[in-house]
């Protein structure tokens, strides 16, 4: 469930649309704020907020901080746009044909539960499932529980009701940080493995599932990080297109065999099987159990970043995986969270949104037995597959 509260100038606009056009002509970015909630009121962090320009096709992400909020700066006035917000173990929620006004930043509120919990009812307290109704001028606009939503946008002091998702989830509009091509896979880490429960349907799934092409790279198995610690080789220096040079990272690390894909002419996108091509990220970690990167993370996500803009026809494609300890589902949500949280990193360095996809598999594609603390390691990972060079 969010909250939309709309200024005047935005009720102007959807009343005006030739006002709106003289607007937009003269102010050009706007802001967005907002918060996400639990169905307790407490805050969510880490969640990962999308928002995506329909007429362009721009998007733009960001996690919410420790209160539970997030900002948005300079984006194009008008609309509409579409925003989605997600966390593991809560039901996505995502909002449609929401108009931003240039006079000021507009907030929004969105209220994550869990699957099964109800909907909580609206100010009116009626049921979620009835027709919009008009509210007394200066209320607080709501839609509720979203997985569809409305097909107008919310005029100023209404309130829009939806009915909880009943259709199934292909009749929703797709919207995870990028959109991705096809199932394909492969790479590195992520949270500490805890004592598993038995279980025997996400076991079933990775079972049948396709097994992924192992690394060609050696590592170990770090038992204090609970994670797989790949081996870079020698430090070397990469000389950039432009004139740029990334120095000290490992001749095996991610950064040298990604440069080598792109620099090499002889090296083609496989687009048959999608299983190839992946490249493990071996210095990107996550908090254990969140998408939440760690601090040391950031620099080869720097580096990948500074190989993207001296080389900026290539597109690349970020995939998420898990081992196969919990539910499939947790499991699914968590690697897209955390494929997500590198996609909007490198959108954050100045890396455009539409040169990157990103998708969590889960525990499909395993490249190692889940039936060790190593194995299941290895499983854990985030990867890179370059799509067009």
């Amino acid at each position: 469930m969010f909250r939309y509260i709309p200024s005047a100038a935005t009720a102007l606009l959807w009343c005006c649309p030739l006002a709106a056009q003289v607007v937009v002509a003269q102010t050009t970015t706007v802001g967005l704020n907002g918060s996400v909630r639990a169905g307790d009121k407490t805050p969510i962090t880490q969640a990962a907020v999308t928002v995506v320009h329909q007429p362009s096709g721009l998007r733009r992400a960001v996690l919410t901080d420790a209160r539970g909020e997030f900002a948005f700066a300079e984006l194009m006035a008008g609309g509409p746009y579409i925003i989605q917000v997600s966390q593991p173990g809560y039901k996505p929620q995502l909002a449609e044909n929401v108009f931003l006004s240039p006079e000021k930043p507009s907030n929004l509120a969105f209220t994550l539960l869990k699957p099964g919990a109800p909907a909580p009812g609206r100010a009116s307290g009626q049921g979620a499932t009835k027709a919009a109704t008009a509210a007394k001028p200066g209320t607080t606009a709501y839609i509720e529980q979203v997985p569809r939503t409305s097909t107008r946008p919310v005029p100023a002091g209404a309130t829009a009701s939806i009915a909880p998702a009943s259709a199934p989830a292909a009749a929703r509009p797709a919207m995870p940080a990028p959109a991705s091509t096809t199932a394909a896979d492969e790479p590195p880490r992520t949270y500490r493995y805890t004592a598993p429960r038995p279980n025997y349907r996400a076991a079933a799934v990775a079972k049948a599932a396709p097994k992924g092409v192992a690394p060609a790279v050696s590592g170990h198995y770090d038992a204090k990080s609970g994670n797989y610690i790949y081996e870079t080789g020698a430090p070397a220096t990469l000389k950039l297109a432009g004139g740029g040079k990334l120095e000290g990272v490992g001749i095996s690390s991610t950064e040298s065999l990604l440069h080598r894909f792109i620099t090499d002419a002889q090296a083609q996108v496989d687009t048959v099987d999608l299983t190839k091509g992946w490249i493990n990220f071996d210095r990107v970690f996550f908090e254990p159990g969140k998408a939440s990167l760690t601090k040391e993370s950031m620099q080869q996500l720097r580096n990948i970043a500074a190989l993207l803009h001296a080389y900026p026809n290539t597109r690349i494609k970020i995939g998420g995986y898990t081992d196969s300890t919990g539910t499939y589902k947790v499991n699914r949500q968590l690697s897209e969270a955390r494929a997500r949280s590198a996609w909007a990193a490198l959108v954050d360095l100045g890396i455009g949104a539409s040169r990157m996809d990103a998708r969590g598999y889960g525990p499909r594609y395993a490249i190692a037995p889940n039936t060790t603390e190593e194995g299941r390691a290895m499983n854990r990972r985030l990867s890179i597959k370059v799509l067009q060079k």
